[in-house]
């Protein structure tokens, strides 16, 4: 059947990361980021089902992904952090034209610090609780400390080279980069549940705990 060929397991994984990173990143820009973070875990949604093999790609992607986004929407209370993330990124443009780079390089880490953050609450709601807990979502990021630090690395990365190119690259295949950035946040959030008892033992991914 042509569902087992290699070659239609690459064309739905192009088509689900296409058609999710215009939608996601489209939501952003539209919305002037304030669902950034609905529209992240709408993504994340979308990620879960393709790990765990229940994502039917027969069906539309579009209406997933909206599906998805309506579940999320009570993320949009964490959108203050935007407000955050654009004070310190105008304080790391003025002090970096001052010659304060200090300073900058300070503003730069809470920028990427805080756009990690949106994407452990984004993670915490997907595989661990619809009820999200600040205290347990930054406590998750520090579960596997090598695990944080590539997802930080990107955010600080993504901020300081940002440009028209970036941006159309992200629109193109910006989940791409986001579903591997899940998949480090996935194993944290398996390695929390383990430890706070929540890790049900038939989980697909249990034996991730022992590794």
């Amino acid at each position: 059947m042509i569902r087992e060929t290699p070659v239609y397991r690459v064309l739905c994984a192009i088509h689900i990361v296409f058609f999710t990173s215009l939608l996601c990143f489209g939501t952003v820009c539209l919305s002037g980021t304030i669902l950034m973070v609905p529209a992240i875990g709408a993504s994340f949604l979308i990620g879960k089902d393709a790990l765990y093999k229940e994502l039917d790609v027969t069906n539309s992607i579009i209406a997933t992904y909206f599906k998805y986004l309506k579940a999320s929407i009570k993320l949009l209370r964490y959108s203050l952090l935007n407000i955050l993330i654009v004070l310190n990124v105008a304080g790391m443009i003025i002090t970096a034209s001052t010659g304060n780079f200090i300073y900058s390089c300070i503003c730069l880490a809470i920028v990427g610090f805080l756009l990690s953050f949106m994407l452990y609450i984004a993670g915490y709601h997907t595989f661990v609780s619809n009820q999200i807990n600040i205290t347990e979502v930054f406590l998750s990021m520090f579960i596997k400390l090598h695990l944080l630090l590539p997802v930080f690395i990107v955010m600080v990365l993504c901020v300081l080279f940002f440009s028209g190119t970036l941006l159309t690259v992200i629109f193109l295949s910006g989940t791409l980069f986001l579903f591997v950035l899940e998949v480090l946040i996935f194993i944290q959030m398996v390695h929390f549940k383990a430890k706070s008892g929540k890790l049900d033992k038939d989980d697909k991914f249990a034996y991730l705990v022992g590794s």
